[in-house]
This record gives C-alpha cells, sequence and structure tokens, in this order.
C-alpha cells in the first residue's frame, strides 16, 4: 500500500497577496533609491575630474582620467574666454 503524496510544485503557482503587495509597493521606492545611488556615483565620478591633472598623476589615477579632466579643464578654459570675449564692457561714467 502507498501512501498518497501531495502535489508540491516546484514554483508555487500563486505567492501570498501579502508578498505581492510588499513587492507593488515597495518598487517605486527601491527604483528610487537605485536612482539616487546612481546620481551619487556620477557625482563622485564629477568630483574626481574636478581635480587638478597632477594632483590625479600623484595618486596614481589611470592616464584616461588624467586626460579626461586635462580636456574638461581645458573645455572650461575656452568657455570662459568665450564669455569675455562675447561681452560688451560699458563705458564707465566714472
Amino acid at each position: 500500500m502507498s501512501t498518497p503524496q501531495v502535489f508540491q510544485p516546484s514554483l508555487p503557482l500563486c505567492r501570498p497577496i501579502a508578498v505581492r503587495w510588499r513587492e507593488a509597493l515597495l518598487a517605486p521606492v527601491e527604483a528610487w533609491q537605485r536612482w539616487r545611488e546612481r546620481r551619487q556615483r556620477e557625482h563622485r565620478y564629477d568630483a574626481v575630474l574636478d581635480l587638478n591633472p597632477r594632483t590625479l598623476r600623484d595618486i596614481g589615477a589611470p592616464e584616461w582620467v588624467v586626460s579626461h579632466a586635462q580636456s574638461r579643464r581645458e573645455v572650461e578654459s575656452h568657455r570662459v574666454d568665450e564669455f569675455h570675449l562675447g561681452v560688451r564692457e560699458l563705458p564707465s561714467r566714472w
């Protein structure tokens, strides 16, 4: 005589309602946290690129980071130069 065994699927066919509600409510929060982490990483990367290329070489940064920081500084200096060239100086009253 064999004892009947209850069928147990390897994957649950339906998740409990509490689990489904929790996942639905936490999905936007988790997406926002992922976005915030990504933005923090980008800010840290930008902070590194704002360092002087000589400082980057001193701390042993890869050459591509030094090059990127240097080109970024050059672009910024060109922007400042173009801004100063485009601004007309008004005659002083004094």
